[in-house]
């Protein structure tokens, strides 16, 4: 979380500094929820710091990322894409020699069209996990998120 927010805050303070320019286009994003998920994990999660972000190579995850990025992306799966309502959880695992990690990626519906969705965890034991969706209808996929989850090796 700290590394996340120290690129954030890295990137915006860059932004900041540079005079206005026309808009960046958004990059092409596949409408397939799995298609979505594997370019997030190639472009955003699996991502290596770019240049002047070299500095966050001092911390172990985006070292490791480094390290195994390539066999991360080549055994990258999607394993199913589960939908409730305008979010789904999307179970993927990947491996790195013999351990396998599971993770799932949130994705929300806004107009119609699947993005990732920034918010990653929803508590079974709210009264209204997911905000958007009933509960009741929520809590046997988050229990499933849980147990998928709870079966990965990963140490960060």
């Amino acid at each position: 979380m700290v590394l996340i927010l120290s690129a954030i805050l890295l990137v915006l303070t860059n932004c900041s500094s540079q005079t206005a320019g026309p808009a960046a286009s958004p990059p092409s994003i596949p409408a397939d929820p799995s298609e979505l998920v594997k370019q997030y994990y190639r472009d955003v999660f699996f991502r290596p710091p770019s240049t002047g972000l070299e500095f966050l190579y001092f911390y172990d995850r985006p070292t490791f990322m480094r390290q195994h990025r390539d066999e991360m992306l080549r055994t990258l799966e999607v394993v199913e894409t589960a939908e409730l309502d305008s979010m789904a959880a999307s179970f993927t695992r990947y491996s790195i020699g013999a351990n396998i990690y599971r993770k799932v990626v949130w994705l929300r519906k806004v107009d119609g069209q699947w993005r990732v969705s920034q918010k990653t965890y929803f508590s079974e034991y709210s009264d209204d996990p997911g905000a958007d969706w009933k509960s009741e209808k929520a809590k046997p996929l988050l229990s499933r998120v849980k147990d998928w989850e709870e079966k990965s090796k990963a140490w960060w």
